[in-house]
């Protein structure tokens, strides 16, 4: 045999081993899901997003108060054209201080929601699952009416979170 030829019997053979390797690692098929609503709530941190949803509550509850009798009024047609003007203000200003507390309650959220993603990866490659969906999203939206009861991993994930 040729040099070329040791060469590509050599090649042909790492090739070949290196596939038949890869052919007995397992590969995960399992589809899990998770109440993420529940692993959300049973993080360390949680306790900073309710209080913050207190605090908005808080400033949001008067100007919501304040609207009611105006939109009631509104919807009526029998609103003075300064209480059209007072709605307007009213509710632009309900619909500012809701963003600001939504941003807000955004930035609290998303370290918590980052650190949540990494604890259902290593749960779920720990058990063999190749893809976790969301219950509520799932059966929502009808792309799962039905699944086993142990393929859940949410009391999984719930344990692996730091503490």
């Amino acid at each position: 045999m040729n040099r070329n030829g040791l060469f590509l019997a050599v090649l042909a053979g790492l090739l070949l081993g290196g596939s038949l390797i890869a052919q007995n690692r397992p590969t995960p098929t399992r589809i899990g899901y998770i109440d993420a609503e529940k692993v959300v709530q049973a993080h360390k941190d949680y306790k900073k997003v309710q209080d913050l949803r207190t605090q908005a509550e808080r400033e949001l509850k008067p100007l919501r108060d304040q609207l009611q009798p105006l939109e009631a009024k509104l919807r009526a047609g029998n609103a003075t054209a300064k209480e059209q003007q007072d709605y307007r203000v009213l509710a632009q200003s309900l619909q500012e201080a809701g963003r600001k507390w939504t941003e807000r309650s955004n930035a609290v959220l998303k370290p918590i929601t980052e650190e949540i993603d990494q604890v259902i990866a290593r749960v779920a490659q720990q058990q063999g699952f190749a893809i976790v969906l969301d219950k509520k999203v799932a059966a929502t939206s009808g792309l799962v009416v039905y699944a086993a009861d142990e393929l859940e991993i949410t009391d999984a994930v719930v344990r692996a979170l730091p503490k």
